[in-house]
């Protein structure tokens, strides 16, 4: 059976901790699913936009036939920002939908460094592995860095930095 890693934010910006997420799941299985997620208009707006980062996610993996990047639009399926269990079933649902995998096909490794992630999730999908990562990898939260990115530059992952530099948002 194949193994398949799930690995999915918002990426505003992508930075080390996501890429350590990301590099684990790539190491540890066969194909991975990448999924950017937020809406057009949210904390997001004014740094780096949904359809933005969801470009850059794309380029960055298109010569990856490995890695399926997704984007999952929180208003499109209605969701309000709640981590509600049904929330969580729409959300999964979209995931799965969106990957073209079954979530029964596969055996399936999520990546993420939020606790109660893990303990919602897990409800809907039992027979799933999650792994819990450790926060350390990255010292300083998406919020930091979106606050003052000079600053924080080194943590910004590559394609996002140059991105921030070509638009004038990191001097």
């Amino acid at each position: 059976m194949q193994n398949i890693g799930i690995v999915f934010g918002c990426f505003i910006p992508m930075h080390k901790g996501h890429e350590s997420l990301i590099k684990r799941a790539l190491l540890e299985n066969d194909r991975l699913i990448l999924a950017v997620c937020g809406y057009q208009a949210d904390r997001g707006k004014d740094f780096l936009d949904f359809a933005t980062r969801f470009k850059i996610v794309t380029e960055m993996f298109q010569d990856d036939p490995r890695v399926i990047v997704i984007k999952i639009d929180d208003k499109k399926l209605g969701l309000d920002g709640t981590f509600t269990h049904e929330n969580w079933v729409l959300w999964g649902n979209e995931l799965f939908e969106q990957a073209g995998i079954s979530p029964d096909s596969a055996h399936f490794n999520w990546y993420t460094g939020e606790p109660s992630y893990i303990d919602k999730l897990g409800k809907i999908y039992p027979d799933h592995t999650f792994n819990l990562v450790d926060r350390a990898v990255i010292r300083v939260s998406g919020t930091e860095i979106r606050n003052n990115p000079t600053i924080h530059a080194d943590d910004i992952n590559e394609a996002f930095r140059n991105y921030l530099e070509e638009t004038g948002m990191l001097k």
